[in-house]
Protein backbone atom coordinates (compact mmCIF):
# COMPACT_ATOMS: atom_id res chain seq x y z
CA UNK A 1 0.00 0.00 0.00
CA UNK A 2 1.63 3.34 -0.98
CA UNK A 3 1.49 6.62 1.16
CA UNK A 4 -1.49 7.71 -0.49
CA UNK A 5 -3.47 4.97 -0.09
CA UNK A 6 -2.03 5.08 3.46
CA UNK A 7 -3.41 8.64 4.14
CA UNK A 8 -7.07 7.99 2.68
CA UNK A 9 -7.68 5.08 4.63
CA UNK A 10 -6.77 7.04 7.59
CA UNK A 11 -8.89 9.73 6.46
CA UNK A 12 -12.01 7.39 5.85
CA UNK A 13 -11.54 5.84 8.91
CA UNK A 14 -11.90 9.19 10.99
CA UNK A 15 -14.91 10.08 8.60
CA UNK A 16 -16.53 6.71 9.21
CA UNK A 17 -15.98 7.40 13.66
CA UNK A 18 -17.37 11.05 13.06
CA UNK A 19 -19.95 10.43 11.23
CA UNK A 20 -21.79 8.06 13.98
CA UNK A 21 -23.71 10.18 16.20
CA UNK A 22 -22.10 13.26 17.62
CA UNK A 23 -18.48 11.85 16.95
CA UNK A 24 -17.50 14.65 15.30
CA UNK A 25 -18.09 17.11 17.55
CA UNK A 26 -16.75 14.83 20.14
CA UNK A 27 -13.44 14.94 17.99
CA UNK A 28 -13.45 18.97 17.65
CA UNK A 29 -14.25 19.32 21.44
CA UNK A 30 -10.81 17.00 22.10
CA UNK A 31 -8.97 18.92 20.19
CA UNK A 32 -10.55 22.36 21.85
CA UNK A 33 -9.59 21.35 24.91
CA UNK A 34 -6.18 19.45 24.35
CA UNK A 35 -5.08 23.14 22.68
CA UNK A 36 -6.07 25.07 25.47
CA UNK A 37 -4.34 22.72 27.79
CA UNK A 38 -0.93 22.92 26.20
CA UNK A 39 -1.61 26.68 26.11
CA UNK A 40 -2.39 27.01 29.54
CA UNK A 41 0.96 25.50 30.48
CA UNK A 42 3.07 26.76 28.05
CA UNK A 43 2.20 30.17 29.34
CA UNK A 44 1.89 29.38 33.47
CA UNK A 45 5.22 26.84 33.39
CA UNK A 46 7.30 29.08 31.17
CA UNK A 47 10.86 27.72 30.87
CA UNK A 48 12.79 30.82 31.36
CA UNK A 49 11.48 30.48 35.32
CA UNK A 50 13.92 27.98 35.85
CA UNK A 51 16.90 29.87 34.43
CA UNK A 52 19.14 32.66 36.19
CA UNK A 53 20.17 33.04 40.13
CA UNK A 54 18.74 31.74 42.69
CA UNK A 55 19.07 31.49 46.74
CA UNK A 56 18.35 28.75 48.86
CA UNK A 57 18.54 28.40 52.39
CA UNK A 58 18.50 24.71 54.22
CA UNK A 59 17.48 23.55 57.30
CA UNK A 60 19.31 20.96 59.08
CA UNK A 61 16.37 18.68 60.72
CA UNK A 62 18.27 15.24 61.21
CA UNK A 63 21.83 13.94 61.04
CA UNK A 64 24.48 11.39 62.09
CA UNK A 65 26.58 13.99 63.50
CA UNK A 66 24.79 16.21 66.40
CA UNK A 67 26.68 19.23 65.67
CA UNK A 68 24.92 19.62 62.47
CA UNK A 69 21.18 19.66 63.77
CA UNK A 70 19.46 22.88 64.00
CA UNK A 71 22.26 24.25 61.40
CA UNK A 72 20.75 26.69 58.15
CA UNK A 73 22.96 26.70 55.35
CA UNK A 74 22.88 28.96 52.76
CA UNK A 75 23.55 28.85 48.84
CA UNK A 76 23.45 30.54 45.26
CA UNK A 77 22.74 28.78 42.90
CA UNK A 78 23.33 29.90 38.94
CA UNK A 79 20.93 27.47 36.92
CA UNK A 80 20.25 27.36 32.81
CA UNK A 81 17.19 25.26 31.69
CA UNK A 82 14.95 24.67 28.61
CA UNK A 83 12.18 24.23 30.86
CA UNK A 84 13.07 20.49 31.44
CA UNK A 85 16.88 19.74 32.23
CA UNK A 86 18.39 21.99 34.43
CA UNK A 87 22.36 22.80 34.77
CA UNK A 88 24.35 24.92 36.50
CA UNK A 89 26.70 25.75 39.29
CA UNK A 90 26.40 26.61 43.47
CA UNK A 91 28.38 28.45 45.68
CA UNK A 92 27.78 27.66 49.60
CA UNK A 93 28.30 31.36 50.64
CA UNK A 94 27.61 31.06 54.68
CA UNK A 95 25.80 28.84 57.29
CA UNK A 96 24.76 29.22 61.36
CA UNK A 97 25.20 26.77 63.99
CA UNK A 98 23.96 27.13 67.36
CA UNK A 99 27.23 29.56 68.23
CA UNK A 100 27.55 31.75 65.50
CA UNK A 101 26.92 32.33 62.08
CA UNK A 102 30.03 32.21 59.16
CA UNK A 103 29.70 33.96 55.73
CA UNK A 104 31.96 32.45 53.08
CA UNK A 105 33.63 35.24 51.06
CA UNK A 106 35.96 35.20 47.42
CA UNK A 107 37.75 31.87 47.30
CA UNK A 108 36.45 30.50 50.55
CA UNK A 109 32.85 29.73 48.97
CA UNK A 110 32.68 26.27 48.32
CA UNK A 111 31.50 25.21 44.67
CA UNK A 112 29.60 22.46 43.56
CA UNK A 113 28.07 21.25 40.33
CA UNK A 114 24.26 21.10 39.87
CA UNK A 115 22.12 18.95 37.32
CA UNK A 116 18.79 17.95 37.81
CA UNK A 117 15.00 18.00 35.61
CA UNK A 118 11.64 19.69 36.13
CA UNK A 119 8.43 17.86 36.70
CA UNK A 120 5.85 20.09 35.21
CA UNK A 121 2.80 19.61 36.33
CA UNK A 122 -1.26 20.40 35.02
CA UNK A 123 -2.98 20.19 38.30
CA UNK A 124 -0.68 20.31 41.18
CA UNK A 125 2.73 22.03 41.86
CA UNK A 126 6.17 21.80 39.62
CA UNK A 127 8.66 20.69 41.46
CA UNK A 128 12.40 20.79 40.52
CA UNK A 129 14.59 17.91 41.41
CA UNK A 130 18.46 19.07 41.65
CA UNK A 131 21.23 17.21 41.95
CA UNK A 132 24.44 18.96 43.23
CA UNK A 133 28.04 17.37 43.95
CA UNK A 134 29.98 19.62 46.02
CA UNK A 135 33.39 19.91 47.28
CA UNK A 136 33.30 20.21 51.20
CA UNK A 137 36.87 21.14 53.56
CA UNK A 138 37.49 17.22 53.61
CA UNK A 139 35.44 15.61 50.96
CA UNK A 140 33.21 15.34 48.29
CA UNK A 141 29.47 15.22 48.90
CA UNK A 142 26.06 14.57 47.00
CA UNK A 143 23.09 16.42 47.41
CA UNK A 144 19.51 16.18 46.88
CA UNK A 145 16.97 18.93 46.68
CA UNK A 146 13.31 18.87 45.50
CA UNK A 147 11.56 22.11 45.07
CA UNK A 148 7.83 22.45 45.12
CA UNK A 149 7.51 25.60 42.42
CA UNK A 150 4.59 28.58 42.94
CA UNK A 151 3.92 28.28 39.24
CA UNK A 152 2.47 32.25 39.21
CA UNK A 153 5.04 33.86 41.54
CA UNK A 154 8.15 32.22 41.39
CA UNK A 155 10.62 35.16 40.81
CA UNK A 156 10.20 36.31 44.76
CA UNK A 157 8.06 33.59 46.54
CA UNK A 158 10.69 31.87 48.65
CA UNK A 159 9.51 28.14 47.48
CA UNK A 160 9.23 25.02 49.85
CA UNK A 161 11.25 21.95 49.75
CA UNK A 162 13.19 19.24 51.04
CA UNK A 163 17.00 17.92 50.52
CA UNK A 164 19.08 15.23 51.94
CA UNK A 165 22.63 15.47 52.00
CA UNK A 166 25.78 12.21 51.95
CA UNK A 167 27.80 14.33 54.45
CA UNK A 168 26.97 12.70 57.62
CA UNK A 169 23.24 11.36 56.08
CA UNK A 170 21.55 14.86 56.78
CA UNK A 171 18.19 15.71 55.74
CA UNK A 172 15.73 18.81 56.21
CA UNK A 173 13.60 21.28 54.78
CA UNK A 174 14.75 24.05 52.24
CA UNK A 175 13.25 27.31 50.80
CA UNK A 176 14.47 28.96 47.10
CA UNK A 177 13.96 31.84 45.61
CA UNK A 178 14.88 34.56 43.71
CA UNK A 179 15.61 37.34 46.55
CA UNK A 180 18.69 36.84 48.95
CA UNK A 181 17.61 35.90 52.95
CA UNK A 182 17.72 38.10 55.19
CA UNK A 183 18.80 35.49 57.89
CA UNK A 184 22.25 34.91 55.80
CA UNK A 185 25.14 35.87 58.09
CA UNK A 186 27.20 38.49 57.76
CA UNK A 187 31.33 38.30 58.54
CA UNK A 188 33.18 35.81 60.68
CA UNK A 189 35.77 33.59 58.59
CA UNK A 190 34.26 30.04 57.99
CA UNK A 191 38.23 28.85 59.27
CA UNK A 192 37.72 30.28 62.89
CA UNK A 193 34.39 28.76 63.96
CA UNK A 194 34.03 25.97 66.24
CA UNK A 195 33.62 22.20 65.43
CA UNK A 196 29.76 23.07 64.55
CA UNK A 197 30.04 24.94 62.09
CA UNK A 198 32.59 22.69 60.04
CA UNK A 199 31.15 21.97 56.06
CA UNK A 200 28.63 20.06 55.05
Amino acid sequence: MSFCDTVVAIASSIHSFGSVSSNYGSLVAAIIVAGMLFIIRELSIRSKNYSGVFYTMSTVESSSYNPYKGMQLFHTLVLYSDGYVICGTSEKTGDIDSKRGCEYEGAQKIRGEVTGRVERNYLWSTVMNLHIVEQGEKRESTSFMTVKVSRFNFRKAQNAGGFYSTAANTKGRVLCGRELFSEHPTGCSPFQSTAGSQLL
